[in-house]
């Protein structure tokens, strides 16, 4: 999985047996925090970075841009820099266009969107049948959600979901070349009246398009 792909995978550290007790409870709060944060939400709007690192831990990508979420399934996200890149789903297909390429990459969304980080965002009811969701100690005033895979052979392992004042503010997961992905939310707006215009792709004149 590329770091176009919004999964995520990180190892949550235990604390010490003398603090769980008042942890636990901090925990506690974080995933009702985040149970609260998803349960009526039908949009969601931002901004976002993403940062890459390697397996050696060096940044090789930033990326930046904006992003709109529309349950149930539809999504669009923009990258601005390094490259000019548009990733919509209509909930039915997800379309991957590269500007600079003029290249645009067609999938089924199926099963998979459910096995994605993204998916406890945009279909949290699906993505409770894959992943089990648990408080993790707070740090500092942050409070931490991991969620980890029901399935074995699941393309992601595990998820960690930073909350800030009650909202998501940062993912990180390792995708499948090892690399480690950092996505932090911006601007965050929600439950505003989105368009599903905005949902619908039409391939560019001239596009190539590989289909998956």
């Amino acid at each position: 999985m590329n770091s176009k792909s919004l999964f995520v995978s990180i190892a949550v550290s235990l604390l010490a047996a003398s603090s769980a007790t008042s942890f636990a409870q901090l925990g506690a709060d974080s995933l009702s925090e985040f149970r609260a944060f998803t349960k009526d939400l039908t949009a969601l709007t931002g901004e976002f970075t993403q940062e890459v690192r390697d397996k050696n831990g060096r940044v090789s990508r930033n990326s930046t841009g904006s992003f709109v979420i529309s349950r149930p399934g539809k999504f669009k996200f923009t990258y601005v820099k390094p490259y000019k890149q548009t990733i919509i789903s209509d909930g039915v297909t997800v379309w991957l266009h590269d500007e600079d390429l003029n290249q645009v990459t067609v999938r089924t969304i199926g099963d998979s969107l459910a096995e994605q980080p993204l998916a406890l965002l945009v279909d949290p009811q699906s993505a409770d049948k894959l992943f089990d969701l648990k408080a993790a100690p707070a740090e500092g005033s942050l409070r931490v959600v991991s969620a980890n895979a029901k399935k074995a052979d699941a393309a992601v392992k595990e998820i960690a979901i930073t909350l800030v004042g009650g909202q998501p503010a940062e993912l990180v997961w390792r995708d499948g070349w090892q690399n480690v992905n950092t996505l932090r939310f911006a601007s965050l707006s929600r439950n505003q009246r989105i368009d599903n215009a905005i949902f619908k792709f039409v391939v560019p004149k001239g596009a190539d398009v590989l289909k998956q």
